[in-house]
This record gives structure tokens, C-alpha cells and sequence, in this order.
């Protein structure tokens, strides 16, 4: 083999060799940029509680219903806002434990409909916030509790004996504005109302008729028709029952009030409260 030859293998060698070398150095950058694009996603798995606890009275809706958590909505997002998730738990369930980029997102959860005031249903809700990690997978819990707070009355059995008719009106919160939701003197089914998160105070009158025996007198005539008006103080997951009875002291110009007993069934002694009578002159 003359010079020339010789050159021409040697190069040619040469060159296969480097070849090679770069075949190995990508395929290593590959392997490289493979390893450290899985580790820049992480997993979660979520799980929920429902905090119902409505401490007094009859229930107007199947409050179980709420520990049914398949139906609730849940939604993902990361720090910029963008969705990435939007849906039942149900079908989240399915894809969990869920597959995220690195960073910080927020969940919240959610089920039933908000109403001013209902005996239909209420809506309970709650949210948190989680940060995603390198190959890791963290769980997060969604605590979600009622929107609402609950009310009742139960009128003592004597009223009917003093009253032709009375009945109970709640207003003074937020999302009932000027309205107010009544409780009719045959009523039971309580009243769920949309409340701040740090509770309100709700106002309650009670309109009453008196039989023509237990009127009082003014002016020479008999008035029937009288008003009485207190307050409580409401918080979200409770309750407070009014149970209204008359409170009559014979009198020549009639002395016929009620008396208000306010109970959550936290207390150890319910509070009884004497409220005034405002009599209606027509």
C-alpha cells in the first residue's frame, strides 16, 4: 500500500472514531435530558371532608347527602390562574394521583347551591393550596364546610290558646338584603341562610293576632295586632332554635307578651329571653 493509501485509512479511521465519540456523547446528553425532564413534574392525591354539623332541630334536607363526595366540583389551578383541572371528584378519582408541573397551585371544592334563604339545600365549600415537587407525589386535603347557618322556631302548644295567628320573620343579613323568609305558625322544616364567613346577626320578629278575650285595650278600643322583635348572633355550621310561648298576666288594659327561649343545644341552660310586646293600633 503506497503513502497516499496509508493516509486515506488513517483519516478515514480517524473519522469513524469521532463519530462514534459523538454518537456516545449524545446519546448520554439524551439519556441526560430525559432523566431531568421527568424530574421537573411531580404527582398529587387529594382527599375531601365535609364538616356538616348543624347542632339542633329537624333537618329540611338529607344533610348525609353532603358526605357524598363523587358529586362535588373540584378545581385546579396553577400560580398564573390557568385551570388544570375543572370537574367532579368523581372523575378526578380516575386520574389520581394526578401528574403536575413544578410549582404551586390551589384547589377548592365544592357542592349543593347557595341560597339567600331555603329549606331546600345549602352549599358547602373550602379550598387549599399545595406545591408540587421534584418526583415526588403529596397529598392534600379539602376541608369543605356549609355556607349557612340554620334557624327554627317551635311555637309552644298554649299560643293557639291567646292567638288566632302567628308567625316569625328572619331578616338582616347580607345576602337576604331588604327580604325575609317566614315561618308560618304550622311550619317545621327549618331554614337554611347564607351567612358571612364570620357570621351575622340576624333579627327575627314575631307577628301576632290575639284572640278578642286577651286584646289590649287602647283609647277606649280593642287592638289585636302586636309585633315583637329581637336578635341573635348566627355563625355558619350552627343552629339556633326560637321556641315562642305566651306569657299572660290578666290586667284590665291586657297583659298578654311572649317569651323568646334561644337554643343551639350547646349551652348547658338555653337562654330566656322576655321580649316586648308592640301593640298595632289600627
Amino acid at each position: 500500500m503506497n503513502m497516499t493509501m496509508r493516509k486515506k485509512v488513517f483519516f478515514m479511521c480517524l473519522s469513524l472514531g469521532c463519530a462514534g465519540l459523538l454518537a456516545s456523547c449524545s446519546a448520554e446528553n439524551d439519556a441526560e435530558g430525559t432523566e431531568l425532564a421527568s424530574n421537573q413534574k411531580g404527582k398529587v392525591t387529594f382527599d375531601l371532608a365535609s364538616s356538616v354539623e348543624f347542632t339542633t332541630g329537624t333537618r329540611a334536607v338529607d344533610e348525609s347527602s353532603y358526605q357524598n363526595f363523587d358529586n362535588y366540583t373540584v378545581n385546579i389551578l396553577d400560580n398564573k390562574g390557568a385551570s388544570k383541572f375543572s370537574g367532579t371528584f368523581a372523575t378526578l378519582q380516575s386520574r389520581l394521583p394526578l401528574e403536575l408541573d413544578l410549582g404551586s397551585y390551589s384547589v377548592s371544592a365544592s357542592y349543593g347551591t347557595e341560597y339567600d334563604a331555603s329549606r331546600d339545600g345549602f352549599k358547602v365549600e373550602g379550598s387549599n393550596t399545595f406545591t408540587i415537587s421534584a418526583a415526588n407525589t403529596v397529598t392534600t386535603t379539602v376541608n369543605c364546610t356549609p355556607t349557612a347557618g340554620k334557624v327554627l322556631v317551635a311555637f309552644d302548644a298554649s299560643m293557639s290558646k291567646y292567638y288566632d295567628t302567628y308567625s316569625v320573620t328572619f331578616s338582616g343579613t347580607e345576602a337576604l338584603g331588604t327580604k325575609v323568609a317566614t315561618w308560618g305558625k304550622d311550619d317545621t322544616q327549618p331554614y337554611y341562610l347564607a351567612l358571612n364567613e364570620d357570621g351575622e346577626r340576624v333579627t327575627y320578629t314575631i307577628y301576632l293576632t290575639a284572640k278578642s278575650d286577651y286584646a289590649t285595650m287602647q283609647n277606649g278600643n280593642k287592638v289585636t295586632e302586636a309585633t315583637a322583635t329581637g336578635s341573635f348572633v348566627l355563625q355558619r355550621n350552627a343552629a339556633k332554635q326560637l321556641t315562642i310561648r305566651p306569657n299572660y298576666t290578666p290586667t284590665t288594659d291586657g297583659g298578654l307578651a311572649v317569651t323568646v327561649t334561644i337554643d343551639d343545644s350547646t349551652n348547658d341552660k338555653p337562654i330566656d329571653i322576655e321580649v316586648p310586646v308592640s301593640w298595632i293600633n289600627n
